[in-house]
Parts: structure tokens; C-alpha cells; sequence
């Protein structure tokens, strides 16, 4: 990759083609992997096992997300709108501002982890595992973020596949020889090779000769507001796992736990690909010389696909009882309720993924961190409540309520962004997975 290159402004039009297109197909690859991930691996590690693996799991993937989110929004609005020629120079100045916020993160965790060791709270094996995945996956998204800041939207895209298919392969092998041990050290694994990728991307990138260019004004500070609001909707969408490890009952907690680790693992397979095509069309969006029709752009990007995700979660829930005894294998019959709310989850995912970008193409980044409070403290509440009376389907309906009440009030701060359409096939689609559940 040269400067030239590296700094070539593109049409918009064919370049969001494009971008749309590695995005669809990376994520149609790990589609591929989620499906192993959720199928293959729960037959062999069991429901306990795999609930004890989906909680380091959960935890190195949520704090990497809480502090690595926010940043492809800012790489998508500033970098593709400044000069052609101070683009790799920006990329870099933001993506190492980041870093060092992270870092400082970082080593707060690691003391914390220490602590925790000393004091006999966790096990040795299991913290350092988490720890060293933590670290490895935000360098690795950080860096990732560079290159999509420059359109390199297809490493952005084939992270995860590549990520997940070595995780796959190293669960299966470790656990067969060290149990559940072996299955939590393939987490660090799978974060290794997650780095490698992510620095065969970047390092050209990097070497390329580039003069120093300050961080725009209010960058950072619209970072901020957008790693926020990204961080509290992912806990309210993956704290479902915690929320049943912690909530239920001692006996049942590390199955109940695997049951909602299963859902939430393929609603979040599906709502991560709606929301990862969002952040890769910004990117040439705000490339172009006019924005104004940047919206309209997301809305038909939301009324497509809403319009083929609702009808699809429908048709999912009227086969449930079917397929999960014949997917995940009948340990996992129980987990059924659970995929109910997860499943309607997934068609909010639209209209969530256009409220991002739609506040990011309006230099709104309030609205994130606004919409992520509500979200979280929705489903703090409602976990509290539902996951001591229903289990493992309380915790992935308290997920479902925290992500109804961020969707409310981003519609709610962004008047005219949505659009009448799209809001009434989300929610027309919501309630056509909830009553087709009630009725069966």
C-alpha cells in the first residue's frame, strides 16, 4: 500500500458498494464460525462447562468492547472527511490518543487482577487468561481502527472469522486434554492470533512517511460520548450472561448461564454484522463532499434490513422447540424461553445501528451516551426482577428492555432521523416475536 493510495479519495457511491459488500461478506464467514461456536462447541463442553467458558469469555469481550467501542465512529467521521493527503497522519494521531487512554485502563485492570489473586478471590489460571486476552484484543481493535479509518474495510471485516475459527479449534482441542481450563486458555488463544492479524494489517500503514497533523477539536471528546454510550449498551446486551451467573440460584447458575450465554452469542452474532455494515458505510459517507443525504442512505440501509430480519426472527421462533434439541443437542431443551427475547432483540438491531451513525453523521455524539444510560439502567432493573423469577429467560428479557428504552431515546433526540417506516416495521416486528411466543 503506498501514500498515494493510502490517500486516494473515492467516489462514494461504488466505494460504499464495496465497503457494504466485504462487510456482508466477512460477516457471512463468521456467521460460519458463530454457528460452530454456538453449535459445536456446547455439545462438547456441556451446559456446565460452557457456562463456566462463556464468563472469562464474556468478560474479556465485554471489557474489550467497553474500551475500544466508540472509536470506528470516530475514525469514520473525522478521518474520511479531512484532506486526502493528512489521512494516514490523522488515522495515526487519533488511534495513538486512544492507546494511551487504554492503556492507563489497562494497567488498572491488571493491578486489580492482582489484587484479586493475593486475596484467593479467583483462580491464577483463569485471571491471567483474561487479562492477557484483554490486553491482546484492544490492540488489536485499536489498531484495526486505523485501517478503517482509511477504508480498509475488509480487515476490519475478516477480524472476527479469523478470531473465532482458531477459538473454535483451540476449545475443542484444549478442553479434550485440560477440561475446563483448557477451554478458557483458548480465549487467550484466539486473542493472539486476533493481534497477529490486526499488526500484518497495520504495520504498512504505519511505516508510511506522513507528517504530524493535530486531533481535531472535539474528537476526543466526541470519542468519549460514543465509547460510553457503546460500552453501557454492550452491557446491557452481553451482561445477560453475568446477570444469570450472579442471579440465579447456586445449583442452577452455571447452566442457566450456558443457556443465555447460547442465545445472546447468536443474537449478538447477528446484531454486530447489522451494526458493523452501519460503521463501514459512515466511512464513505462522510467521505463524500455532501452529507445531506447521508441519512436517507441509512434509512434504506434500515428499512432493508428490518424488513428481512423481523420476518426471519418470526419464522425462528415458531421452529425453536425443534431446532434447538436438534442444533445444540437436548441438554440444551431448556434454553428455549431464553431465545425468545433474543431473537426480538435482534430486530432492534437496525434501528440501534442507524441511531449510531445517524448521531455520528449529525455530530450528535450526546445522543449515545444519553441513549446508553437509559439502556443500561433498564436492564439493571429489569435483570433484578426477571432473572430470580424466570432464569435464563429474565436475563435475555432484561437485555430486551435496556435495548427497547436506548432505541426510545435515540428516536426520541434525533427527530427525523428515522423516519416513520422504519420505527413502525421495528416495532410491529418486536411485537410479532413476543405474541408468536405467547400464542405457541
Amino acid at each position: 500500500m503506498d501514500v498515494k493510495h493510502a490517500e486516494q479519495s473515492v467516489a462514494p457511491g461504488g466505494a460504499l458498494r464495496r465497503s457494504v459488500s466485504l462487510s456482508l461478506g466477512g460477516k457471512a464467514v463468521e456467521i460460519v464460525t458463530l454457528a460452530l461456536l454456538a453449535t459445536v462447541v456446547p455439545r462438547v463442553l456441556g451446559p456446565s462447562d460452557y457456562g463456566r467458558f462463556s464468563v472469562p469469555l464474556t468478560i474479556v469481550t465485554l471489557g474489550s468492547l467497553a474500551m475500544t467501542l466508540g472509536g470506528p465512529t470516530v475514525m469514520a467521521r473525522y478521518v474520511p472527511a479531512a484532506p486526502a493527503h493528512e489521512r494516514v497522519a490523522l488515522a495515526e494521531a487519533i488511534g495513538a490518543r486512544l492507546a494511551r487512554g487504554r492503556a492507563l485502563q489497562l494497567v488498572g485492570v491488571a493491578v486489580v487482577a492482582v489484587s484479586l489473586v493475593l486475596a484467593d478471590a479467583v483462580t491464577p489460571l483463569v485471571t491471567a487468561t483474561v487479562v492477557v486476552a484483554l490486553m491482546l484484543n484492544v490492540a488489536a481493535t485499536l489498531a484495526l481502527q486505523v485501517a478503517l479509518g482509511l477504508g480498509r474495510t475488509g480487515a476490519w471485516s475478516f477480524r472476527y472469522p479469523i478470531q473465532n475459527a482458531v477459538l473454535i479449534g483451540a476449545v475443542l482441542v484444549l478442553h479434550s486434554r485440560a477440561g475446563s481450563d483448557g477451554a478458557v486458555l483458548a480465549v487467550a488463544l484466539a486473542a493472539i492470533a486476533g493481534a497477529g492479524f490486526a499488526a500484518l494489517v497495520v504495520v504498512p500503514i504505519v511505516r508510511l512517511p506522513t507528517r504530524r497533523v493535530p486531533v481535531p477539536d472535539g474528537a476526543i471528546r466526541f470519542g468519549v460520548h460514543q465509547a460510553t454510550g457503546a460500552a453501557l449498551t454492550q452491557f446491557s446486551q452481553r451482561g445477560s450472561v453475568l446477570a444469570a451467573a450472579l442471579l440465579t440460584t447456586s445449583a442452577a447458575s452455571a447452566v442457566e448461564t450456558g443457556y443465555v450465554a447460547l442465545a445472546t452469542g447468536i443474537a449478538l452474532g447477528v446484531t454486530y454484522a447489522v451494526l458493523q455494515t452501519f460503521t463501514v458505510s459512515l466511512t464513505h459517507l462522510t467521505d463524500a463532499d455532501e452529507i445531506t443525504g447521508a441519512e436517507e442512505v441509512l434509512r434504506r440501509l434500515a428499512g432493508g434490513l428490518v424488513a428481512v430480519i423481523a420476518p426471519a426472527a418470526v419464522g425462528g421462533v415458531l421452529l425453536l422447540d425443534h431446532l434447538v434439541p436438534v442444533l445444540f443437542g437436548d441438554d440444551y431443551a431448556g434454553a428455549v424461553d431464553a431465545f425468545v427475547p433474543a431473537l426480538a432483540l435482534v430486530v432492534i438491531a437496525p434501528l440501534y445501528s442507524l441511531g449510531v451513525q445517524a448521531a455520528a453523521v449529525r455530530m450528535r455524539p450526546r445522543v449515545a451516551s444519553v441513549s446508553g444510560i437509559a439502556s443500561a439502567l433498564t436492564f439493571v432493573a429489569a435483570a433484578l426482577v426477571a432473572v430470580p423469577a424466570w432464569g435464563a429467560a429474565g436475563a435475555t428479557a432484561a437485555s430486551l428492555a435496556g435495548g427497547v428504552a436506548g432505541a426510545v431515546v435515540s428516536v426520541r433526540m434525533l427527530p427525523g432521523a428515522f423516519g416513520g417506516r422504519v420505527v413502525g416495521t421495528t416495532v410491529a416486528g418486536v411485537a410479532a416475536v413476543l405474541a408468536t411466543a405467547l400464542i405457541l
